[in-house]
């Protein structure tokens, strides 16, 4: 019985040594690696890049009026065109130089040029043409002269709009002036606008009811 209890108590021990020896080799050293590395890099990249530009508006020019060079000038419609020969000299010429009567030669005799070309047709539409030259009424010079010189866009904002004080896009425009330049707008029923319906009264599309009012290219 002795025995059997030296041999338990040998076991035993020799259990209990295993035992601390497995303890011992199974206890790793605890991971002490406490790098923290923490990314502290900040940008600090600032945009200062400021927009400078600055809308100054519309810069006029300021030059003397010698530093430019008139190439065109036409304050009535088809004046220019129709019954000034020079038009180099009168395209260089001012709205003095009209008043002058610089140009009332040459217009004078172009207009005896058109109503010899139109009087006959003037006449088949039972119209009566103005003389070119003349005194008082009747005369195509002096109706026209108001008008025509000097030659430049001309507007009265007490009196009624349409041409010629001003112009809207409607405005039979060549007719009038016609009648002025051929017509005897003293004889009764004759007026400036007893051409309108001879040319197309309107255009083949209509305008537009907006800003530029002009129908869209077609």
């Amino acid at each position: 019985m002795r025995f059997y209890t030296i041999a338990l108590i040998s076991l035993c021990a020799t259990f209990i040594a295993c035992d601390n020896d497995d303890e011992d080799t199974n206890t790793e050293e605890a991971d002490t690696d406490t790098d923290t590395d923490t990314d502290t890099d900040t940008d600090t990249d600032t945009d200062t890049d400021t927009d400078t530009d600055v809308d100054m508006g519309f810069v006029y020019a300021d030059d003397a009026p010698s530093a430019y060079t008139r190439v065109d000038r036409m304050g009535m419609p088809a004046i220019n065109t129709a019954v000034i020969t020079s038009k180099d000299s009168y395209n260089g010429s001012d709205p003095v130089d009209d008043a002058a009567g610089d140009f009332v030669g040459e217009i004078i005799t172009n207009l005896d040029g058109l109503h010899s070309a139109l009087d006959d047709d003037l006449t088949g539409l039972s119209l009566v043409p103005c003389s070119v030259v003349g005194d008082g009424t009747g005369s195509c010079v002096a109706q026209a002269a108001p008008l025509v010189v000097p030659d430049t866009l001309k507007i009265d904002l007490m009196g009624d709009a349409g041409f010629p004080n001003g112009r809207m896009p409607a405005d039979p425009v060549m007719d009038v002036t016609l009648a002025v330049i051929l017509l005897d707008l003293s004889v009764d029923g004759q007026t400036a606008t007893a051409l309108v319906g001879v040319n197309p009264t309107e255009n083949d599309k209509a305008f537009s009811s907006t800003f530029p009012y002009l129908a869209t290219p077609h």
